[in-house]
C-alpha cells in the first residue's frame, strides 16, 4: 500500500498524475483568460480611437468650411475652435495608435511555455502502532489527539486478595438449598425501616458478604500510577483517517520528520504497567482483568438467583403455611353453601333487623339449614355441598356461637319475654313524649325566628323608605342654595321637588334584592337545622330489639363483612381466606415502616447493572493487528 492524498485516488501514483493533470488544466485556463483579456482590451482601444478619428475628421471639415467663410459672414473665432478640436482629437488617436502597439506587444509576451521537470514523494510520519501484547495501540504525532490517561491501581497486598477472590469463586460455585446457621450474622437495617432493625444473614450469604467486604477492603489497600500517551481511538474519525490515506510502507521514498516527537520515556512506563497489572494471577486466566470481570457477573448472577429464589420460596412457604393455618382457623365453624342460603344470609344482612318498631312482630330467628353444610376438600382447595355445587368462599358460623350461646339465649328470652316487652313499650313511650315535646319546642323556636326576621325586613324596608325621602329632600335644598348662589337672586329660592321616583324604585329593588337573599340564606339554614333535627330524631326513636341482637348480631356482621369483600384495602384483603368477618373486623397491627431504597434495592438488577459498570468506556479499546504491522514504527 502507498497511501494517497485526494480522496477519490486510490494511490499515490493518480494523486501524481492528479496533480500534474491540474497543474497543467491550471497554466491552460492562465492562458486563454490572458489573451482573452488582452483581446477584449485591445478591441476596446480600436473602437475608441476609430470613435476619435471620426471626431477629429468632423473637426477639421468644419475648421476648413469654417475659414473659407469667414471671410463673408462667420466669425473667424468658430473656425479657430474647430482647428483647436482637431488637434486635442487628433493626440488622441495617436495616444490609442500607441496603446494598441502595447496591447500587441503584451499579447505576444504571454507566457505560453508551461512543464514539469521532476515530480517527487516525501512521507510524513504522523502516527507511530506500538505492539502491545496481541493487540498494537496508535499514538499521534500531530498533537490533534489528546492525550489519555491509563491508570492502574497497584494492591498492596495482592496474594491475599487473590486468596480472597478464589475463596468467593468457590463459594460461588455450589449454592445451597436450605442454608445452615452455625455462623449467623446480624446485619443492621435501622436506616431501611424502623420496624425491622436486623436481618439475619445465614452461613452462605454471610459468608459471602464477609468476603466481598473483605475484597472490598483490598481493593480500597492500593496505590495508583499513571501515564499519558496521545492514543488514537481505533473507533475514531483520526483512526477512518490513517486507515485510508496512511501507509507504513514508504518504499524508496524520503521520509521527513515533520513533528518532533518522542515517546520512549512514556511507552517503557506504559510497559511497565502493563506488566503490574497481572499482579492477580488465576489458574486458566491469563488477564486478570477479565477474570475479575467474571467473577463480578458470577456474584451478580449468584446473589440474583439466591435473592430471588428466597423471595419466592419465602412467599410460597408463607402462603402455604397461611392457607394451613385459615383451616385450622374454620375448623370450630360451620360452613354453608352461600348460594343455598343466599335468601337467608341476605336477611341477616339487612339493617333493620334489630329496630324493635319493626321486629317485635315479625322478628324470626335466623337459622341456616343442615343440608346447606359443606364439606373441604383437600385437593381441590374447594369446599362441596351434599347437591355437588363447590365453592371457594363458604358462608361459616362459629360451632359454639350457633350450637350453645343462640338456643341459650333464645331460652332465657322466652322466660321474661312479658316483662320485657312492658320495659320495651315503657321506654318507647317515654321516648314518643320526649320526642313530641322535642318537635312541638323545635316547631315554635322555628315559628318565632321566622316571625322576628319577618319583622326584621319589614323595619329595614321602612328605614330605607324614610332615608330615601330625607336624601330626596336633601338634595333639593343643595340644588335650590347652588341655583341661588350662581344667580344671586331670590327668584331662585323656591324650593323644587327632587323627582327620584326612578331611583327610589330601583333602591327598593336593591333592597328588595338583598332582603330575598338573606331570607333564602336563613331559609337554607334552617332546612340544614331540620335536616340535622330529624336525623337525630330517627336516631334517638330508635329502640334495640335486644332478642336479636344477642341471638343473631354475630351473624348479622358476618352476612355483612361477607357482602362488602370489595371495599377492604390490600393488607385485610389477604386475611379474607381465614373469614369476611376476620377480615373486616380484625385489629391489624401496624404496617412496617421501609424507606423507599428498600424497593429501589429490591427491584435492582443486579446482573445489568455489573454490565453496565463493565461496560463504561474507562479503557481504550486496542486494536488487533498482524505482527508485521505492529512491528513498523514508521507509519
Amino acid at each position: 500500500m502507498t497511501g494517497k492524498i485526494f480522496e477519490n485516488s486510490s494511490n499515490i501514483y493518480q494523486d501524481q498524475a492528479k496533480i500534474l493533470f491540474d497543474y497543467y488544466k491550471a497554466a491552460a485556463e492562465t492562458i486563454v483568460s490572458a489573451e482573452m483579456a488582452e483581446e477584449r482590451n485591445k478591441a476596446d482601444l480600436i473602437r475608441q480611437r476609430d470613435e476619435m478619428t471620426a471626431a477629429m475628421n468632423k473637426a477639421k471639415t468644419l475648421s476648413t468650411i469654417m475659414f473659407v467663410l469667414s471671410i463673408l459672414i462667420i466669425p473667424l473665432i468658430i473656425g479657430i475652435v474647430q482647428r483647436v478640436k482637431y488637434n486635442n482629437f487628433k493626440r488622441e488617436v495617436e495616444r490609442f495608435e500607441a496603446l494598441i502597439v502595447e496591447c500587441d506587444e503584451r499579447y505576444r509576451n504571454i507566457r505560453r511555455e508551461y512543464r514539469v521537470d521532476k515530480i517527487g514523494v516525501v512521507y510524513v510520519p504522523v502516527a507511530t502502532r506500538v505492539p502491545f501484547e496481541d493487540k498494537s495501540i496508535v499514538l499521534d504525532h500531530t498533537g490533534a489527539v489528546g492525550e489519555t490517561d491509563f491508570n492502574l491501581t497497584i494492591l498492596n497486598r495482592p496474594d491475599e486478595f487473590q486468596s480472597s477472590v478464589q475463596q468467593l469463586s468457590d463459594s460461588l460455585e455450589k449454592m445451597p438449598v436450605v442454608e445452615s446457621s452455625s455462623m449467623t450474622e446480624n446485619v443492621n437495617t435501622s436506616d431501611y425501616s424502623t420496624s425491622i432493625q436486623n436481618v439475619t444473614l445465614y452461613d452462605y450469604m454471610g459468608s459471602i458478604d464477609r468476603q466481598v467486604r473483605n475484597i472490598s477492603y483490598l481493593l480500597g489497600d492500593s496505590n495508583n500510577a499513571s501515564v499519558r500517551i496521545p492514543v488514537i481511538n481505533p473507533q475514531s474519525r483520526d483512526a477512518d483517517y490513517l486507515r485510508e490515506y496512511s501507509t507504513t510502507d514508504v518504499g524508496s521514498h524520503n521520509v521527513m520528520n515533520v513533528f518532533d516527537v518522542s515517546f520512549d520515556d512514556r511507552l517503557a512506563k506504559f510497559a511497565s504497567l502493563n506488566a503490574l497489572k497481572d499482579q492477580i494471577k488465576n489458574t486458566g486466566d491469563s488477564d486478570s482483568n477479565e477474570y475479575i470481570k467474571r467473577l463480578m457477573r458470577r456474584l451478580a448472577d449468584s446473589v440474583q438467583l439466591l435473592t430471588k429464589t428466597k423471595l419466592s420460596s419465602q412467599s410460597k412457604l408463607t402462603e402455604y403455611t397461611s392457607s394451613i393455618f385459615d383451616l385450622v382457623l374454620k375448623a370450630g365453624y360451620t360452613q354453608y353453601s352461600p348460594t343455598l342460603e343466599a335468601e337467608e344470609i341476605e336477611r341477616a344482612r339487612a339493617e333493620n333487623i334489630f329496630d324493635y318498631h319493626t321486629a317485635v312482630n315479625d322478628y324470626s330467628p335466623f337459622s341456616l339449614k343442615s343440608g346447606s353444610v359443606v364439606k373441604y376438600e383437600l385437593f381441590s382447595n374447594s369446599w362441596i355441598a351434599e347437591d355437588g355445587s363447590r365453592t371457594s368462599m363458604p358462608f361459616g358460623m362459629h360451632q359454639i356461637d350457633e350450637e350453645i350461646f343462640m338456643p341459650v339465649i333464645s331460652a332465657l328470652m322466652e322466660e321474661n319475654k312479658i316483662e320485657r316487652m312492658k320495659i320495651y313499650n315503657n321506654i318507647d313511650d317515654q321516648k314518643r313524649m320526649y320526642v313530641d315535646r322535642w318537635k312541638t319546642e323545635i316547631g315554635n323556636y322555628f315559628r318565632d325566628n321566622r316571625k322576628t326576621a319577618d319583622e326584621l325586613i319589614t323595619h329595614m324596608r321602612e328605614t330605607y323608605a324614610d332615608y330615601m325621602n330625607a336624601y330626596n329632600m336633601y338634595q333639593s335644598l343643595l340644588s335650590t342654595s347652588n341655583a341661588m348662589k350662581q344667580s344671586g337672586s331670590t327668584d331662585d329660592s323656591e324650593v323644587k321637588e327632587n323627582e327620584a321616583q326612578a331611583e327610589m324604585i330601583a333602591g327598593f329593588e336593591a333592597q328588595a334584592s338583598q332582603c330575598n337573599q338573606q331570607q333564602e340564606e336563613f331559609a337554607e339554614f334552617m332546612d340544614r337545622i331540620n335536616d340535622s333535627i330529624d336525623e337525630s330524631t330517627h336516631q334517638f326513636e330508635y329502640i334495640e330489639y335486644y332478642e336479636g341482637s344477642l341471638r343473631d348480631n354475630m351473624a348479622h356482621e358476618t352476612a355483612v363483612a361477607f357482602s362488602d369483600l370489595h371495599s377492604l384495602d390490600s393488607r385485610r384483603r389477604s386475611l379474607v381466606g381465614v373469614s369476611p368477618y376476620v377480615a373486616s373486623n380484625a385489629v391489624l397491627l401496624p404496617e412496617p415502616v421501609v424507606a423507599p431504597d428498600v424497593y429501589e434495592s429490591i427491584q435492582t438488577d443486579l446482573v445489568q447493572k455489573v454490565n453496565g459498570v463493565i461496560g463504561q468506556p474507562n479503557v481504550i479499546s486496542l486494536e488487533k493487528t498482524d505482527a508485521a504491522a505492529a512491528v513498523n514504527t514508521g507509519e
